[in-house]
């Protein structure tokens, strides 16, 4: 949900950064507010329901919807290398759990 939060936020900044000659470049970022705004609904509602006590729980269907939303989102917005800081929590996460998992 924060990350999602965060491009949202990125792609809605930069629409008033970038000027309006450059249609291309703001048309990629409002593509990428189109494919972000539903799957944040899609996370909240899911944070709300897997809160304690917990209904649902997140399964590989999630993780893989996420992983491929956030791939598709830096592509069409540009943003790729700006997509890299913002999931590198998760890479030192993963770095960090390693040896309870191997």
């Amino acid at each position: 949900v924060v990350i999602a939060a965060s491009v949202l936020v990125l792609n809605i900044v930069q629409l008033f950064r970038i000027p309006e000659e450059f249609k291309e470049y703001r048309e990629s970022h409002v593509q990428s507010i189109f494919l972000m705004v539903p799957f944040l609904a899609v996370s909240l509602s899911l944070l709300r329901l897997n809160w304690f006590p917990a209904k649902v729980f997140v399964g590989d269907t999630y993780c893989y919807f996420a992983g491929m939303t956030f791939a598709v989102v830096s592509i069409v917005g540009h943003f790729s290398k700006t997509m890299v800081l913002f999931l590198i929590p998760q890479l030192l996460n993963f770095l960090y759990s390693c040896p309870q998992l191997f």
